[in-house]
């Protein structure tokens, strides 16, 4: 049996760009767009009524903007994995948009394939950064100060390494454990740690100096 398409939710207020986004995922044999809205009020809804699992998302809409988009559609009862694609990348709309639980921010400049990807590993529970953006992201992040005393030395070991940028199957032969229990653990320190999605995670790794 075939693994379920990826269905995505498209909020975008351009029309000429929701036509590219949809004319180009489309191509993909895996990913499935369930809806298209125009702004960020009916996106909310269509997120409601549709249960999309990526919600990919312009920040620049009428209605509501895609950072209190992703804040209202991550407090839904089945809330989806929220992907932000824009053409502007400063750093206080990338750091609204991971605080807010985005688990990913491209620009519209990125390779139409590097969408697909980030739609993918969206879904998967993973995180990707334009790489555009990558430095800006991770010095939007003032260090804090150390990791709380009530983490354990696995838990640090696995916010290290998901700062680095590994992936949960990268990380299981890192630790020598198996891929689905570093995804437990992950989910299970997201909650403990306060964090919305892993990109959050990986910005607390280097706050906290664990990644140089």
């Amino acid at each position: 049996m075939s693994d379920p398409e990826i269905r995505v939710l498209v909020a975008e207020d351009d029309p000429f760009a929701q036509r590219a986004i949809v004319t180009y995922v489309a191509r993909a044999a895996d990913i499935s767009i369930v809806g298209v809205a125009s702004d960020g009020r009916t996106a909310l809804r269509m997120v409601g009524e549709l249960e999309p699992d990526v919600l990919l998302t312009d920040i620049h809409m009428p209605g509501l903007d895609g950072v209190e988009l992703i804040e209202r559609a991550l407090s839904l009862p089945r809330p989806p994995r929220a992907l932000c694609f824009t053409a502007l990348g400063d750093e206080p709309t990338m750091r609204a948009a991971l605080e807010a639980g985005a688990s990913g921010f491209l620009l519209k400049v990125d390779p139409p394939d590097l969408l697909v990807q980030a739609i993918r590993i969206t879904n998967d529970g993973e995180a990707l950064v334009s790489p555009k953006l990558l430095a800006g992201v991770l010095s939007a992040f003032t260090r804090r100060g150390n990791p709380p005393l009530a983490l354990s030395p696995t838990d640090i070991d696995l916010v290290r390494l998901v700062g680095t940028g590994l992936d949960n199957t990268e990380i299981a032969r890192e630790l020598s454990l198996a891929p689905s229990t570093v995804k437990t653990y992950v989910s299970r320190l997201l909650r403990r740690i306060g964090c919305r999605s892993r990109a959050q995670l990986a910005a607390r790794a280097h706050e906290w100096g664990l990644v140089g």
